[in-house]
């Protein structure tokens, strides 16, 4: 049976991510965001406007979306999407099984291995 968890994007997300990667079993589901992630993830306000806990969690929410972005990337899991009303979506990520993260072994050839001699 999956598991399906919810991240709280803010201090520590990150470190939770990975104790997530660690003990997630294949088809379980993490869920990093809910809202529009693109639009979440911009800042349209100078820097000087925003309180430090908003800018800390827009910073979190970055980190965790590229770090997800690049292990899905990496063949560790697949992204998927659920709308949950108009315009707010439910971001996932879901831990892909084992045999699909291993990498082909790689099969070596000698370098002169098909010349003839003449």
């Amino acid at each position: 049976m999956t598991e399906r968890t919810v991240l709280d994007t803010g201090p520590g997300a990150l470190s939770e991510y990975y104790d997530w990667m660690k003990g997630a079993a294949a088809g379980d589901v993490l869920v990093y965001w809910q809202g529009d992630l693109q639009f979440d993830r911009q800042v349209v306000v100078p820097d000087e406007a925003l309180r430090a806990s908003e800018r800390a969690r827009v910073q979190s929410l970055n980190f965790i979306a590229d770090r997800i972005c690049a292990d899905a990337k990496a063949g560790l899991l697949y992204l998927t999407q659920k709308r949950v009303g108009l315009g707010i979506f439910e971001y996932r990520a879901t831990r892909r099984r084992d045999e699909l993260i291993q990498p082909k072994p790689i099969k070596k050839v000698a370098p002169y291995d098909n010349l003839i001699l003449a």
